[in-house]
């Protein structure tokens, strides 16, 4: 009798054990990846991007930059790994390959999609944007999509996000048209914006900031969306440990500072729009930069000739006689000072006047102390040219005064104002100075800079090619299909 009561128990539970290797639950846990594990078994970390000039770009010296690179280089090294980018064409990409789990992260500035809720895992949110309607500027301004006739050509990249959005707004607005290209991106309908090709598309906010400084033409109808959390995207899995690894390095990169200094890096010099001096700047780039663009490659020493070119268009326009009420002369307008010191005898010669500035420019990066992270150097450089090297380490001193670091350029860049008022110059050495000019000094040559490059990138890429040339990847949307 005890042996058949071991036999039947033996039996049940071979039989318990069948069911439970065959019930679904049991095969989606034994068949799906733990992707924390996965990344730390081959050494690297796979994030998919975008190419634009925000998230994700090559850089003039051809290294890889941008916002979404810096934070995902520092998240693989948080996991102790190597970073591997790959780059695909849109958002719906990015999930359908995060979906066949070709890559680890989706990280391309997007949106926080409540729909995508039980598809993927969610990072914290690290920025936020919206999504806008875009105009050419001196066109009339819509205030909504009810004021779009038929003959508008509205024409958005692909994005099911967005063909959501526009489908419920159609079912409000039945005359609603629109247009999908698959084959160019937010940033190249923006300059199809710009260049008149077509009346309006839909972009992210972050993007339209960007590509206005080097289309100012392209002008903010509306938002289409509220702000929202900008996020990253994980796969969807049982397995939490890559989640938990991510929000603890958020967490750590939001108490560190490196989420600021990186949106500082990236977005501060672009925050702000002044269409008048964008638009004379990128005419001066197309028109005036070639005739000086080998005597700024020629003298550029350890510097980006464009860094160069961005301070002399600050300093002076690209205006080699340029002469101020103080006496500073020059395309670099340089002091009589500076200029003797540089052993240069004019400094209306575009050329003698280039290669003083850039010799004066990069004695003042070896003033600045070896504790500055060396990317950084340059800003304080610069902040010296304009106002002077005393003044520079004055605001050093208030910045750590203040309980800030001295070698943070985000905490020195925001205290440079105080040393106009009283309370804060009285204690310092070198006293009184216009700190809020410097600091506007070095914002405006970071947008300079910024506008070259992009402008640059755009002509040798040829992104704004002609509408009719890809007509082939037009659709119409589903409802105009159907009729």
């Amino acid at each position: 009798m005890k042996g058949l009561v071991i036999r039947i128990s033996v039996a049940l539970a071979l039989l318990l054990w069948a069911v439970d290797m065959v019930f679904p639950w049991q095969q989606i846990i034994r068949s799906e990846a733990n992707h924390y594990e996965a990344i730390q078994e081959r050494g690297a970390l796979v994030v998919g991007t975008v190419n634009n000039s925000v998230s994700y770009f090559i850089d003039p010296n051809g290294n890889p930059a941008g916002l979404e690179y810096d934070l995902s280089k520092a998240f693989a090294d948080y996991l102790g790994v190597k970073l591997e980018v790959k780059s695909l064409d849109n958002s719906d990409a990015l999930f359908e390959a995060l979906q066949n789990n070709e890559i680890d992260i989706a990280a391309a500035n997007l949106l926080h999609q409540q729909r995508y809720q039980n598809q993927f895992q969610f990072g914290p949110a690290y920025t936020s944007a919206s999504w806008q309607l875009v105009y050419r500027k001196g066109k009339d301004k819509p205030r909504s999509l009810a004021q779009l006739s038929a003959k508008d050509k509205l024409v958005i990249a692909k994005s099911e996000e967005l063909l959501n959005i526009l489908s419920a707004e159609q079912k409000k607005q039945p005359a609603l048209s629109w247009q999908t290209s698959s084959q160019l991106s937010q940033e190249a309908l923006l300059l199809q914006v710009a260049e008149g090709k077509i009346d309006y598309t839909i972009a992210n906010s972050i993007d339209v900031s960007a590509a206005q400084q080097i289309k100012p033409e392209i002008a903010v109808a509306f938002d289409i969306t509220d702000e929202a959390d900008v996020h990253w995207y994980l796969p969807s899995s049982s397995y939490s440990e890559l989640q938990a690894a991510l929000l603890d390095f958020m967490n750590g990169a939001i108490e560190n500072g490196l989420i600021a200094r990186i949106e500082e890096k990236y977005f501060s010099h672009i925050a702000q729009f002044d269409y008048v001096d964008i638009k004379s700047y990128t005419d001066a780039i197309e028109k005036t930069l070639p005739k000086y663009t080998a005597l700024f490659e020629k003298y550029k020493g350890e510097l980006d000739w464009r860094l160069l070119a961005a301070v002399a268009y600050q300093e002076s326009h690209w205006n080699e006689d340029a002469t101020s009420p103080t006496g500073v002369r020059g395309i670099m307008m340089l002091t009589k000072a500076t200029a003797d010191r540089m052993n240069i005898n004019d400094r209306t010669d575009a050329e003698q006047s280039i290669k003083a500035g850039s010799e004066y420019l990069h004695w003042l990066v070896s003033q600045v102390p070896n504790s500055v992270p060396q990317e950084d150097k340059i800003w304080y450089a610069l902040t010296a040219y304009n106002m002077g090297l005393g003044h520079m380490l004055d605001v050093r001193r208030l910045t750590k005064t203040l309980g800030g670091d001295p070698d943070n350029w985000l905490d020195v860049k925001k205290n440079l104002p105080l040393l106009a008022e009283k309370q804060h110059y009285s204690k310092l050495k070198y006293g009184y100075a216009r700190g809020y000019e410097a600091f506007q000094y070095v914002e405006n040559i970071r947008r300079y800079m910024n506008s070259i490059t992009n402008y640059h990138r755009v002509q040798e890429d040829q992104i704004s090619q002609p509408l009719e040339n890809v007509t082939d990847s037009i659709m119409m949307t589903p409802q105009e299909s159907q009729n």
